[in-house]
């Protein structure tokens, strides 16, 4: 069931991270790097991507 590799995955949970402290910040766009950054964590830690599945790609080698 999983479509996203485990480079994909860390790269995912880094940009994640970095934009859910961004969205902390006072100047930061809250709203967009908030919800931005959980979608990329919670594709991370599940290893599965809607938008992968439903372009018929993945990352994950067999």
């Amino acid at each position: 069931m999983n479509n996203i590799g485990i480079a994909d995955r860390i790269a995912r949970g880094a940009i994640a991270f970095t934009l859910i402290y961004w969205a902390m910040t006072p100047t930061g766009p809250t709203l967009i790097a908030g919800y931005a950054g959980l979608y990329l964590l919670a594709t991370a830690i599940i290893g599965w991507c809607p938008w992968y599945k439903s372009f018929g790609m993945k990352s994950k080698k067999n």
